[in-house]
């Protein structure tokens, strides 16, 4: 095999990152043709097809490539901390998280590292849980926040906090006196779902199983939409994070179910045989110690 440079490394990274040759030479100040000769010669030098080139669509990474491109951030950010050059005390964290849990996490990375390590600058990424998964597979994100449930078979999730569906209900609603419900319970009164997958479609699934045909009567993609709407008594959602109100300080109870669902526990994810950098171990072991139960 000939020898692969940390060079070609380098420039597959950015390639992978940015989806593009011409946007990865712009970012490795290189030309075109630079990274199109690195790429060829990585190419011959592995034995497989990185990435397959659209002329429209820019580049878009193989299996092969994918894998390439996760040891090859492994290797120059072993290469860095060798050198000295490690990125852990300036430059850019960028942390992916899903849209309901953004507000218990996203508080508690920016002051960690604002303290901790204060020229690093934290780069927000909040979207469906696919799109975070598929951009940081790609490099473009450092350490993403999501369900279990909506795990991707390349990452590795790190659980931080076990999670189980709970009904939530405003204080004054029929139900709101029970300590545990069955989800039979819910049948007779309508319902409000979050309206991102896959918990809109796992949420229905899940009662089906048990012979419920839910009357959902409003759905939202915003899950503060969703606890004003059950804070105001119009109906009852199924949720994992607790909180004591709404947005608006209308009071939420969480009651129990019955029936075993099994959890989908709050976790960090990385992609799998990926070294974690010493800023992502930091972050990690600060949200294990600080998130609520």
């Amino acid at each position: 095999m000939k020898d692969v440079t940390l060079r070609q490394l380098e420039y597959l990274v950015a390639v992978a990152r940015d989806g593009s040759i011409t946007r990865a030479a712009v970012r490795c100040q290189v030309t075109q043709a630079a990274i199109s000769q690195a790429m060829r010669e990585l190419e011959t030098a592995l034995g497989v097809q990185l990435a397959v080139r659209r002329t429209a669509k820019g580049v878009h990474l193989t299996s092969a490539g994918r894998a390439a491109a996760t040891q090859a951030r492994n290797v120059l950010q072993e290469v860095g901390r060798l050198t000295g050059h490690d990125e852990g005390e300036v430059g850019t964290f960028t942390v992916g998280c899903f849209p309901s849990v953004s507000a218990q996490v996203i508080p508690e990375i920016v002051e960690l590292l604002a303290r901790r390590r204060p020229k690093v600058h934290v780069d927000i990424v909040e979207a469906p849980a696919a799109e975070l998964q598929d951009r940081m597979l790609r490099g473009q994100i450092d350490l993403c926040f999501l369900y279990e449930v909506q795990l991707l078979k390349e990452i590795e999730p790190i659980v931080l906090r076990e999670r189980r569906i709970k009904v939530a209900v405003a204080a004054d609603h029929p139900l709101a006196d029970r300590p545990v419900v069955h989800v039979a319970d819910l049948a007779d009164h309508p319902g409000a779902l979050l309206n991102v997958e896959p918990a809109s479609y796992l949420n229905e699934t899940l009662l089906r199983r048990f012979g419920v045909t839910p009357r959902i009567s409003y759905r939202s993609s915003d899950i503060q939409t969703i606890r004003a709407i059950v804070g105001r008594g119009l109906a009852w959602s199924l949720l994992m994070t607790e909180v004591r109100a709404s947005h608006d300080g209308r009071p939420l109870k969480f009651l129990q179910i019955a029936e075993q669902l099994g959890t989908n526990s709050l976790v960090a994810a990385l992609p799998r045989d990926t070294r974690a950098t010493a800023v992502v171990d930091e972050v990690i072991a600060h949200c294990h110690r600080v998130l609520p139960a």
